[in-house]
């Protein structure tokens, strides 16, 4: 009887476990890495500071024009991964969640997005375009 429990339990165990693999790719306990580059579009330098629950990236200015900045991580075995930047020029402070677990992945393992006045646009690998674009958060 006992032995049967335990081949039960693991045949459980296999099946939770492989099916991870199809419904995250790289499964469950294997998330790919996640890069994020951030566009200054404004035609203003600007200053990004980015951080999430699990480490602070600091600040850093991106010139214009062309200028850019660029992190990566890997998120973590629970889906809450989590980062948002604050973005400040003169006499303009914003914020966004730049990348938020339920909302980017897995399309999103190369997030582009380009900083405009009015709020931030991701790269649309559909279209090729900067066309998925989000106001600023507010309070």
């Amino acid at each position: 009887m006992i032995s049967i429990n335990r081949i039960v339990l693991l045949q459980i165990f296999l099946v939770l476990f492989l099916s991870s693999f199809h419904k995250v790719e790289g499964g469950l306990f294997f998330r790919k890495r996640v890069y994020v580059e951030l566009f200054n579009d404004l035609g203003l330098n600007v200053t990004v500071h980015c951080k999430s629950g699990d480490g602070d990236l600091g600040s850093h200015f991106i010139e214009s024009p062309n200028g850019f900045y660029q992190f990566n991580f890997k998120p973590n075995l629970f889906g809450t991964t989590d980062y948002y930047c604050n973005f400040q020029w003169p006499n303009n402070f914003h914020w966004f969640d730049i990348y938020v677990f339920d909302r980017d992945h897995p399309e999103c393992t190369d997030c582009y997005w380009k900083i405009r006045a009015d709020g931030v646009c991701r790269l649309n690998y559909l279209t090729k375009q900067y066309d998925i674009c989000y106001p600023w958060n507010s309070d």
